[in-house]
């Protein structure tokens, strides 16, 4: 069991050391830190800030707030045309499975959103701050607009996660296995923040 946690704690630090030696940004490494705290606590986090700045780069998004509180994702997003949306996203439950699913499946309120192209693709962009946030010292730097893919299923919305560009390159290289060994076992919503509770194969030290 041991083994696999060095396993976990080598592909941070190489991550953190290409982002470092590629960038010259010792945020990386801070990063790697703060990943391998979380790690341990079985738990990782993203805040408002992040999921905000998501949101802000949805194309055709000329500005946009997030606020989490009361157990839901406030997302309040006006377009360029003029036309704006205002909606509650309430991350709900996940589908991941080694070399297969890694789906995050969404409440939105109100309902009928669901069947909003708009809403799905704010939602999409919300989806790919997660991801970020689960798998952030494996993907590198966001290059432009990052969203996954959302589809309507019944009254919710899923979001495939793999569908993230960033997520597909890093299933494609040699730290790939860190997207299997990482997965979503439950949410958090508190003010402020969205916390991502781990499962993870194995005990960490």
């Amino acid at each position: 069991m041991a083994g696999r946690w060095d396993v976990v704690r080598s592909w941070v630090r190489s991550a953190a050391k290409a982002g470092s030696e590629r960038f010259a940004d010792v945020g990386a490494i801070k990063q790697a830190r703060r990943v391998l705290d979380e790690l341990k606590h079985r738990r990782t986090s993203i805040d408002e800030g992040a999921m905000g700045a998501a949101i802000a780069h949805t194309p055709g998004v000329s500005a946009a707030t997030v606020r989490i509180h009361d157990g839901r994702v406030g997302v309040d997003a006006t377009f360029e045309d003029g036309e704006s949306r205002v909606l509650a996203v309430v991350p709900e439950s996940v589908r991941f499975a080694p070399r297969g699913a890694k789906e995050v499946i969404f409440r939105i309120e109100p309902p009928e959103a669901v069947n909003d192209a708009r809403a799905r693709e704010l939602v999409g962009s919300l989806a790919a701050s997660m991801a970020r946030a689960l798998w952030g010292p494996v993907l590198g730097p966001r290059e432009g607009d990052e969203q996954a893919l959302v589809e309507r299923e019944g009254a919710r919305l899923r979001a495939d996660l793999r569908s993230v560009p960033a997520v597909r390159a890093a299933l494609e290289g040699p730290l790939g296995m860190a997207l299997d060994v990482l997965a979503i076992e439950r949410f958090g919503v508190e003010d402020g923040r969205l916390s991502l509770e781990l499962a993870l194969p194995f005990p960490t030290p």
